[in-house]
């Protein structure tokens, strides 16, 4: 199947077809880290998507893992046999956006805590201190991006999806009102909120939502997502759940994404 190589773990992706009935193959690879990044990066998780998908972890009502069928595990290759959901034709509103923020937040809260992970460090220190800092036109954040990182990593932590963008979250034929949660990242401690960050731009990133769309879907998801963590008896504050979201928005998408949406997105740290 052909597929944007964004992913540095990712080597392939297959459907095989047998006997009418298909299967999802994805191929994780460990990756080549340039030596300038070495030091920052250390150990890259390459392993945490087949992790996930083996581990006993229950998540929240709504959300489930597609089934595995087989993992032939290589050494520094695992390729991962998996259901070939087969998705719903159904638009992205604010009730389907709604339940995704609620099973987000119920998810951080039943990984809530933990010393910060290493995610948002090694964007600051790899990618964005090269190449976004650079940008003349991001040059009031960027210089206030180290006392923002300090701000997240202070945030109660929990460990969520960590690429919980709609793609990311399949709308099953047989069951439209849930989701399969599929390309988990980094299994790690993240701010409290940042799993909602990408659940709001992933689809305006890939041109299938308006910019000016976003507003109304990001209050709700907040409140929804405060919700879910309510639900698992976590005392989390509307503000936290904000300085999350948002925050961990100007880290990784504020300077690497179209004009219309990184000034919304540069707007919405600067007010933080």
């Amino acid at each position: 199947m052909a597929f944007d190589p964004v992913a540095l773990t990712t080597a392939a992706v297959y459907r095989v077809v047998s006997a009418g009935e298909s299967t999802f193959v994805k191929v994780l690879r460990r990756p080549h880290i340039p030596a300038e990044l070495s030091d920052v990066v250390g150990d890259f998780p390459w392993r945490d998507e087949a992790d996930f998908l083996l581990s006993d972890f229950a998540l929240p009502p709504g959300f489930r893992r597609p089934r595995v069928l087989r993992v032939d595990d290589l050494g520094d290759r695992i390729a991962l046999w998996l259901e070939d959901v087969r998705c719903a034709d159904v638009e992205w509103d604010l009730p389907r956006f709604r339940r995704a923020a609620l099973a987000l937040g119920r998810w951080a809260g039943r990984r809530f805590g933990g010393a910060p992970g290493r995610a948002l460090r090694v964007l600051y220190e790899g990618r964005l201190v090269r190449e976004a800092f650079l940008r003349p036109d991001c040059s009031p954040l960027a210089r206030r991006i180290p006392e923002l990182l300090a701000r997240l990593e202070a945030l109660p932590q929990a460990t969520g999806h960590n690429d919980a963008c709609p793609q990311n979250l399949l709308v099953p034929v047989e069951d439209p009102e849930s989701f399969v949660v599929i390309d988990v990242a980094w299994q790690c401690p993240c701010p409290v909120g940042a799993d909602l960050g990408q659940l709001l731009v992933g689809l305006a990133q890939a041109g299938r939502m308006a910019v000016a769309r976003l507003p109304p879907v990001r209050e709700a998801i907040i409140d929804a997502y405060l919700e879910g963590l309510h639900l698992e008896h976590r005392a989390v504050s509307r503000e936290e759940v904000v300085l999350g979201c948002d925050g961990t928005l100007a880290l990784r998408s504020a300077f690497h994404s179209a004009p219309e949406l990184a000034d919304y997105l540069v707007e919405r740290a600067l007010k933080l």
